[in-house]
């Protein structure tokens, strides 16, 4: 089995060489890399990469947002038709997929669905320097704390209650998808679409996570939120309505000059992560998986005995 794997990125310095190490880890065939004009060097660590792996690779870059979800499309065609992979998957770099197993291609829905839906979880950290080298190693990443108690948050949710914050919200999931059965991705990469509108057969990935790291320090917020500006110069008009509510949102506080508060608000103090773990808010990606076991169990045995009764 080949699963093809695409990273959309821009100045992610920090963490791109820690999450394309973890998909090398975790069986992923080949790695795409789309730098989308990086200043912060990120453009020669994907260059030093793709020196020393074989299978990591730099795609074109995006001009036009619509045709680049397409899979026949400048992004995704070259690599289909190069790679040939069974599964396709698109990430970024500050996303961490950790499979049950430690390997991604025994992901056990892969077996008989076309689109595996992957929950993805804001990672919980304590108050203080971020220690990214928890990321490097299958068991610093089995450790770290996810935000597991989650809201679909808004900004009108957000304006009435000062006190929310975003790292809680429940962020749309990623996905694994056989390439020849979709036509396209949606925006952000959370859907896909069919050319023919046929049902695909779905399914949530019960045995991987993926952990999400959006603040890890302040100047790579920072520059996060600059970037959004020029997405928005160049692509307003596909994040129309509530797409992107997060972004518009974080754009106005870099504006008003509140950044640096916004960003401090999203970790914890140790005594209030240590409370939220107590009370499962938090949990690590073992944790998660053993929750789900003990769901699907709970399920079966309702099942057993609703049947057993008739």
């Amino acid at each position: 089995m080949k699963i093809s794997a695409v990273i959309w990125v821009k100045d992610e310095v920090d963490l791109l060489g820690r999450a394309v190490a973890q998909l090398l880890r975790s069986g992923v065939y080949s790695i795409s890399i789309m730098d989308d004009g990086s200043t912060d060097g990120t453009g020669a660590l994907v260059d030093r990469l793709c020196a020393a792996h074989d299978n990591v690779h730099r795609c074109a870059r995006v001009i036009d947002l619509k045709t680049s979800l397409g899979l026949d499309g400048p992004i995704f065609g070259p690599i289909l038709q190069r790679d040939q992979p069974d599964w396709l998957m698109v990430t970024d770099a500050d996303e961490f997929w950790m499979p049950r197993r430690g390997d991604l291609r025994k992901t056990a829905a892969l077996a008989n669905h076309d689109v595996v839906v992957v929950e993805r979880f804001n990672a919980a950290l304590p108050e203080g320097a971020v220690d990214l080298a928890q990321l490097d190693s299958d068991a610093g990443l089995r450790n770290l704390p996810l935000l597991v108690e989650r809201a679909a948050l808004s900004r009108q949710a957000m304006a009435e209650d000062p006190s929310l914050r975003w790292v809680t919200h429940r962020i749309g999931p990623k996905l694994m998808v056989r390439p020849e059965t979709v036509q396209s991705y949606g925006l952000g990469m959370h859907q896909v679409a069919t050319a023919d509108a046929s049902v695909l057969r779905r399914a949530r990935g019960q045995d991987i996570v993926v952990a999400h790291l959006p603040f890890t320090t302040y100047a790579r917020f920072e520059r996060k939120v600059q970037n959004i500006a020029g997405v928005f110069a160049r692509y307003d008009a596909d994040h129309s309505g509530n797409i992107a509510w997060h972004w518009r949102r974080w754009l106005e506080i870099y504006e008003a000059g509140g950044l640096q508060d916004e960003f401090d608000r999203q970790f914890y103090a140790p005594d209030a992560l240590a409370a939220m773990e107590a009370a499962g808010a938090v949990r690590t990606a073992h944790g998660v998986f053993e929750d789900r076991r003990a769901e699907a169990l709970a399920r079966r045995t309702a099942i057993a005995a609703k049947t057993g009764g008739a």
